[in-house]
């Protein structure tokens, strides 16, 4: 099959569960091509990027100048060296749009133009089935559509119903990566018999699954996630302070970079945590495997922000699972899911510092526990997110959609 992946932005450390499906998808055969709608400039990346060759099948839009003039300009540039393609060029620049949103239109939609017809169409992340629809209704793309939902995008005060609105009929599948998520895009009004559940799988060959001891001390708490307000990490950081009253020795390491870096950072120094939470920022694989390794619990208080945005499905927390740490999470959105409460990890509720030091403290405090939920926590992963499994559920799903017609 040939598939076109529409999406924020790619490469994305954050997002390593998007590379995870198009490297499977790429193993199992499928000519696989990447569409963001911006670049990004991260300084580190994923080795999967240089060793499938993945930005040779990125496709990046051209930078619209902040200058209208300039823009024009490079509009018209643009419009002479894709000539061969002037009938869809056309279609964009004839709509009755004001000049400026006619030209970032065409802009966005250059990297599709022209291109060797696809099978499937997956656009990740709500927002963006807009930019498939309209590509489809300008006669840019033609093939089945899919459009999978991760959190934010069902949730987000200002993504409800009425944004939906013009497109909850266009896409021939959607995919949602929890039950708790299928549930709410139903009340969104998209159609339920064409959802399925999908969850994101951890690619196994990313971690260390051997039986080596690794260096554990009882001390260590981790979490890995973006510094932003859904994360929860300012509970985690409280919940640790009540914690290390009683147990000096013990650390929190976090790994992840975002807008709340600098408050985080401000916070930590208030509390006096300085020589105890350690914000790390932005690792690369080889690196969070390790923090892996050496951590005792792993951590992810996850809220529901104040603008409504939620987490997805908290794949990290199946990460820490796999790598044999006890989690301790909260009871949002579809983390539920992805962990077996009591048996590899425990669930509070949102925002209940409390519950949350009790729970970590509980973990701390009983090296067997940890040890049993840890391996329990392998095992449950082992089993139901493994994701050469479930990208060939996807992959098996996409043909479908293409018998069905």
């Amino acid at each position: 099959m040939r598939i076109a992946f529409i999406v924020e932005a790619f490469p994305k450390l954050s997002e390593t569960f998007i590379l995870n499906q198009v490297t499977g998808l790429l193993d199992l055969g499928h000519n696989v091509e990447i569409f963001p709608s911006r670049n990004i400039d991260e300084v580190k990346t994923h080795p999967k990027v240089g060793k499938y060759g993945l930005l040779n099948r990125t496709f990046y839009p051209p930078v619209v100048p902040d200058h209208p003039v300039l823009a024009k300009l490079k509009c018209a540039w643009l419009v002479v060296n894709n000539f061969s393609t002037i009938e869809k060029i056309n279609r964009i620049l004839s709509l009755p749009y004001p000049v400026d949103a006619k030209i970032s239109l065409f802009f966005m939609m250059l990297p599709l133009i022209g291109k060797e017809k696809f099978d499937i169409i997956h656009c990740h992340f709500g927002p963006l089935g807009k930019v498939a629809v309209q590509a489809r209704s300008l006669g840019i793309l033609n093939a089945k559509l899919v459009l999978s939902f991760y959190g934010y995008d069902a949730s987000r005060y200002n993504l409800d119903a009425s944004y939906y609105g013009s497109i909850v009929q266009q896409f021939d599948g959607y995919i949602a990566i929890s039950n708790y998520l299928k549930a709410k895009i139903i009340k969104l009004g998209f159609p339920e018999e064409r959802i399925k559940t999908i969850p994101i799988g951890v690619d196994l060959i990313d971690f260390n699954l051997s039986e080596k001891k690794f260096k554990r001390d009882g001390r260590k708490l981790l979490t890995v996630a973006r510094l932003v307000e859904k994360k929860g990490i300012y509970y985690g950081i409280m919940a640790f302070l009540k914690l290390q009253k009683k147990n000096m020795k013990l650390e929190y390491h976090i790994v992840g970079d975002g807008v709340l870096y600098e408050k985080l950072k401000e916070l930590i120094e208030e509390l006096g945590l300085e020589d105890c939470v350690f914000l790390h920022g932005a690792k690369d694989k080889d690196e969070i495997l390790q923090l892996y390794r050496e951590a005792d619990v792993f951590v992810l208080p996850s809220i529901t922000a104040s603008d409504g945005n939620t987490e997805g499905q908290g794949l990290v927390l199946q990460e820490a699972q796999l790598m044999g740490l006890p989690v301790v999470s909260t009871f949002h959105n579809g983390i539920p899911e992805g962990i077996v409460e009591n048996e590899t990890g425990f669930l509070v509720a949102e925002r209940d510092i409390n519950a949350l030091s009790e729970k970590i403290s509980i973990l701390i405090g009983d090296e067997k526990l940890r040890t049993e939920m840890g391996k329990r926590g392998r095992d449950f992963v082992l089993e139901k997110f493994d994701n050469q499994k479930l990208v060939k559920a996807l992959s098996n799903y996409y043909q479908n959609l293409i018998a069905s017609s």
